[in-house]
């Protein structure tokens, strides 16, 4: 990690919109990296913070469509990841598919 500025509060690049072909790179030592986005041109919405992580590294601005995407600079193997279970053999989380992952069976249409 020597020589690598882990804590880079550098704005992101404001010159263009972020899209899924070429989107915002958002350096990020650990497993989560938060991204403020303000939209494009800049400051044309209020702040919408965006949550990129390891095991998603792409994610979009819900209000104007900006694309940021994580570039890991960490170690490979980091000792202090969450994703190890630590011998508690807990189930991995699992992200819901769609929204109606969240509805409960007695509500289904038949």
């Amino acid at each position: 990690m020597q020589g690598i500025d882990i804590f880079d509060m550098r704005p992101l690049d404001a010159s263009r919109k972020g899209t899924l072909e070429d989107p915002i790179i958002v350096n990020g030592a650990g497993d989560e990296q938060y991204a403020g986005c303000t939209g494009f041109p800049a400051d044309s919405h209020q702040v919408n913070w965006l949550t990129v992580s390891r095991d998603r590294p792409i994610e979009r601005c819900g209000e104007c469509g900006n694309v940021v995407k994580l570039n890991y600079v960490g170690p490979l193997e980091d000792p202090h990841a969450h994703d190890h279970d630590h011998g508690h053999g807990h189930p991995p989380h699992e992200e819901p598919k769609t929204f109606a992952d969240f509805v409960k069976p007695e509500y289904w249409y038949r």
